[in-house]
């Protein structure tokens, strides 16, 4: 075997252990900033169709004419600003990732109009008659989106409009609170705390989230002070 036959034989040898792992390396570090830039994308995406079903439900309550003996649960609001306080009669659509909660009657008539959550003809007219009575009415059982009634009184639905982030929140909520002169104002919170025995607040969650829904510098009382009283 000549000398040119034997380095021909060398050059045909292939990779070594060496050059192969450090070509396996490589190859991981490529997957893993891809992999890392696509779910932050997708990420992005949820949050961006969160926003979106967030101002939906926002102008679905800002349109809503509320009756002048508004059901809402009685809320003192202090300005963080001035130091004063208010109290006004608070409702609020809930979102997490399996359920729409609405606090009363009205605010559940106004996601009904606005097409949010749908319901038999029947379920809507019973929802409408009661809007302003002390005793609300329940349907007796599931309905189209309507599953059930809280253990607080909320009605509760469940479709596409559910929480799609994964990491920046689980849970939102859009708030209406009505003034003794009827005066309208609103508010927006989120959390990204889990749930345990109850809503932990989450507060920059909340102001970040208002701000992305058009409500900066409005009304954020973070999720949870409906369940503990403040």
């Amino acid at each position: 075997m000549n000398k040119s036959e034997i380095e021909k034989r060398r050059g045909n040898q292939g990779f070594t252990l060496l050059e192969l792992i450090v070509v396996i390396t490589i190859l991981l570090i490529l997957a893993a900033a891809i992999g890392i830039n696509v779910i932050r994308y997708i990420e992005k995406s949820r949050q961006e169709m969160d926003v979106y079903n967030a101002t939906l439900i926002r102008d679905a309550v800002c349109a809503h004419n509320y009756p002048a003996d508004f059901h809402g649960r009685p809320v003192t609001y202090t300005d963080p600003d001035t130091g004063e306080s208010e109290t006004y009669k608070r409702g609020w659509v809930y979102i997490d990732r399996t359920e729409i909660r609405c606090s009363d009657p009205s605010t559940t008539v106004a996601m009904i109009n606005a097409g949010l959550v749908h319901v038999s003809p029947q379920t809507e007219k019973m929802i409408i008659l009661n809007e302003d009575e002390d005793d609300w009415w329940y349907p007796s059982g599931p309905d189209e989106d309507y599953i059930r009634k809280s253990n607080i009184g909320e009605y509760v639905f469940h479709n596409k409009l559910c929480v799609k982030a994964r990491t920046t929140w689980n849970t939102y909520q859009i708030d209406v609170y009505v003034a003794n002169s009827g005066e309208l104002f609103l508010g927006a919170s989120a959390s990204n705390t889990i749930r345990t025995g109850g809503h932990s607040k989450d507060e920059a969650t909340a102001k970040e989230f208002a701000k992305r829904v058009g409500l900066d510098g409005a009304f954020v009382t973070p999720i949870g002070s409906q369940y503990n009283g403040n």
